[in-house]
């Protein structure tokens, strides 16, 4: 084996001498980079696991939202119709109450206005009466007069 290593001229002492280096180089390259390198590509998939995880929940939290915020308005569209029915149910009443009134103190100004018709009715045929009475009065004393003169 001496004869083969010297005829291709193979130096044991150079070849232990590289399998050393290359130990120490893969040992120290493993240290310094590769761990380094695997630590970093660890923490950059959390990283991105983390942000999947964090964009699902957004997600999640958007549906959520909208699906409250339709609720939300579906309810405060039937609040307002129902508060829009109770206001022209308010009103109609109020109109009723108040037409009622009107016509009640329509009826009052016509009662009121007939009994003072009848009233000056009344005083007017008295006052005819007396007048009637007076020129009668007088006609008599113009015929008195004038049979006895």
């Amino acid at each position: 084996m001496d004869q083969l290593i010297q005829a291709f001229g193979i130096d044991v002492k150079l070849i232990v001498v590289q399998i050393i280096n290359f130990v120490i180089l893969t040992v120290v390259l493993t240290y310094f980079l590769y761990k380094p390198v695997l630590k970093v590509l660890a923490d950059r998939r959390v990283q991105v696991e983390q942000g999947i995880k964090d964009a699902e929940a957004a997600a999640e939290a958007k549906a959520t939202a909208e699906a409250e915020k339709q609720t939300i308005l579906t309810q405060a569209h039937a609040e307002a119709e129902s508060v829009n029915q109770r206001a022209k149910a308010s009103a109609d009443e109020q109109a009723g109450e108040i037409t009622g009134a009107a016509e009640h103190k329509a009826a009052e100004i016509v009662r009121s206005a007939e009994q003072r018709a009848e009233e000056l009715k009344d005083q007017s045929r008295k006052e005819s009466e007396a007048e009637v009475a007076k020129l009668a009065v007088l006609a008599a004393e113009k015929i008195l007069k004038e049979k006895s003169s």
